[in-house]
């Protein structure tokens, strides 16, 4: 028995499969359907068995009843193919039927549209109208919503910034000055809504009253935060000037009052500090011993004084450049030693102001030092040494803070007392040298009433006058030198004079005893050799004897001297001045005369001599010997 073979299943994916199993597997059976497979059926009427075969020609005409509202296409097909041909223009005939439907529906819209055209405008006109004025609205809106944001942005402080000014855990620093800033400039514009019409004013004022409780408390912070940094500043390791603070004391500039404030702890605190480094430096000396303390040194005068001096001078020099770091002083360049600028502008003079308090506590220990210093001083050199010592730094300090200031008016009030002190150390000394010569006088005295016998009197009483009168006359010849080797114009003749006085002083005390005759000589041969010299110098400048009449120089003072009239006498041949007796005065102030005669009889010789070649000489001399001498006052 033969096996059939197995005809393979039809397979699922095929596409003609998958339309038979579709059109197998669709249900007409719903009412939607079956509508629709009726309205399709309608399209095509029922073949007419009386037409001939011509009207079955493969043809096909289409018979369309527009006005017929069951309109229905009139086919004619081929025999055994009104199927087929039916499915092929289905759908087609579908399209035709609606879109005569579609035509239908806008003729009858049409005729709606020409009786609802005006009244559509018209309400779509008012509708666009209201669109714009609403659009027109918004935008309106919209630009003052912006207004609004900007007015608020420029007049109003942010949380951050009012934060920044009123809390206490927001630190002093850019924040702070920054709000501080914007408060101000805020202000500063609201000064402009003050002058507009009411309503601007009335909102400048809402705006000043908002914004200023914030600005004050900013400024209080500020003003707190810059009393806390300045009361830290103890030591000199702490002066360092931050930004922030520079920029604090800045701010409190607006605010005098607050700036006053806080600069009175700045004050108080490191005139404090000054004060308590300078007894330091006194008695303790700095780290570790070095430099050793200046108190030391006591026993230098001059050493105490300058390291005390110096140190005062070190630390108002470092203060001074502390504050103009505070205070942003900017200065140009400066030699050292050269004197600084008075004081310009606010900066420097709030600078010299707060640098005279910070140093007002040097000012009495210093002085009393040194005036005690002073006061214990027995010699005229040492005293004139610290004189010129507080001088010099007195100089210094005027020239580095002012003559104004506190601390030179100290060092002026010291260097007075230092001087006042000299001075009468001085004037004690002269005052012991005029008693000296009474004191002499009164040895002489007694010696007078002793027993020696004259002849030996004189050698008994050298031994004496030599202890006594020579270191009279050496310290009279050394003032002298003094006056000498000062460089001035007539040196030499004031040299002369006051030593003329000093030996005929001493000279007029030992004449009146005859046993100090010898000492009496040598006084007086002493004297007449600065009468001598000062006769030469009376002279000095006329015409020497030995002088060559071709001398111009020569000719031209003998002119001078003849040419002026008896009286009154030239100025270079008035008698001496400072002689102390008229007798000695008329004595050189006559050699001198004497001379200068005889220099011009000796010129006048010269001129007449036949063998000096002068051509009419009686021309060149207007007066004879004779005529000069009685003008000069010399008779023989």
């Amino acid at each position: 028995m033969t096996t059939p073979t197995p005809v393979p299943a039809p397979s699922r994916n095929n596409p003609i499969s998958l339309r038979i199993y579709k059109a197998i597997s669709t249900n007409f059976d719903d009412a939607a359907s079956r509508e629709a497979l009726e309205i399709a059926s309608g399209f095509y009427a029922k073949r007419d068995k009386g037409k001939s075969k011509a009207d079955s020609s493969p043809s096909v005409s289409n018979t369309y009843h527009d006005d017929d509202e069951d309109f229905v296409p009139r086919r004619r097909t081929l025999k055994g193919q009104s199927a087929a041909a039916a499915r092929r223009n289905l759908k087609r005939d579908v399209e035709a039927r609606m879109a005569g439907g579609s035509q239908r529906f806008l003729d009858a819209f049409g005729e709606v549209d020409k009786g609802e055209l005006d009244q559509a405008n018209s309400g779509t006109k008012f509708l666009l109208e209201r669109a714009d004025g609403l659009r027109s609205q918004r935008a309106s809106a919209q630009l003052r919503t912006s207004l609004v944001q900007l007015f608020l942005a420029r007049f109003t402080l942010s949380p951050t910034e009012e934060a920044a000014l009123s809390s206490r855990e927001v630190e002093v620093g850019p924040e702070v000055f920054a709000a501080l800033e914007h408060v101000e400039r805020i202000r500063d514009d609201c000064r402009a809504l003050l002058g507009g019409d009411e309503g601007k004013m009335q909102a400048g004022l809402d705006i000043m009253a908002a914004t200023g409780a914030a600005m004050e408390a900013g400024y209080a912070k500020v003003s707190r935060w810059c009393e806390l940094q300045f009361r830290q500043m103890t030591r000199e390791s702490q002066l360092d000037v931050s930004s922030s603070l520079k920029a604090g004391v800045r701010r409190l500039g607006s605010r005098p009052q607050m700036l006053k404030d806080a600069l009175s702890v700045l004050a108080s605190t490191r005139q404090a500090a000054i004060l308590q480094a300078f007894l330091d430096a006194l008695t303790r000396g700095g780290p570790n011993g070095l430099p050793r303390p200046i108190e030391i040194h006591a026993h230098d005068p001059t050493r105490y004084v300058g390291d005390m001096l110096a140190w005062v001078h070190q630390m108002t020099a470092s203060e001074h450049e502390f504050l103009e770091q505070l205070f942003e002083v900017r200065t140009g360049r400066r030699m050292v030693g050269a004197e600084r600028a008075a004081a310009s502008n606010d900066a420097q003079r709030l600078v010299a102001e707060v640098l005279d308090r910070n140093l007002e506590g040097l000012g009495r220990p210093l002085k009393l030092r040194i005036e005690q210093t002073v006061k214990t001083q027995e010699g005229v050199v040492m005293t004139y040494k610290i004189v010129n010592l507080v001088q010099f730094y007195l100089v210094t300090m005027r020239k580095t803070i002012g003559a104004d200031a506190l601390l030179s008016r100290t060092l002026q009030e010291l260097y007075d007392y230092a001087d006042a002190a000299f001075f009468e150390t001085l004037q004690a000394q002269g005052r012991s040298l005029l008693r000296f010569l009474h004191i002499l006088r009164e040895i002489i005295a007694v010696y007078d009433t002793s027993l020696v016998d004259a002849e030996e009197r004189e050698t008994d009483f050298a031994k004496l006058l030599d202890a006594a009168v020579d270191p009279a006359v050496e310290m009279c010849e050394r003032m002298a030198d003094l006056r000498k080797n000062t460089g001035n114009t007539g040196s030499t003749w004031d040299r002369d004079v006051f030593l003329v006085n000093c030996l005929e002083y001493l000279q007029h005390t030992l004449e009146s005893y005859a046993f100090t005759a010898p000492r009496v000589r040598k006084l007086q041969a002493s004297v007449q050799e600065h009468v001598d010299s000062m006769t030469f110098e009376h002279g000095a400048g006329q015409p020497s004897p030995r002088a060559t009449a071709h001398s111009e120089g020569t000719l031209f003072c003998s002119r001078a001297i003849l040419l002026l009239p008896h009286q009154p006498r030239p100025a270079h041949v008035a008698p001496p001045r400072a002689a102390r007796q008229p007798r000695l005065a008329e004595t050189i102030h006559g050699a001198a005369l004497r001379h200068i005669a005889d220099a011009y009889g000796e010129i006048a010789d010269r001129v007449l001599d036949k063998n000096e070649g002068y051509e009419f000489p009686e021309t060149l001399l207007r007066r004879g010997k004779e005529e000069v001498q009685v003008a000069l006052g010399i008779t023989n």
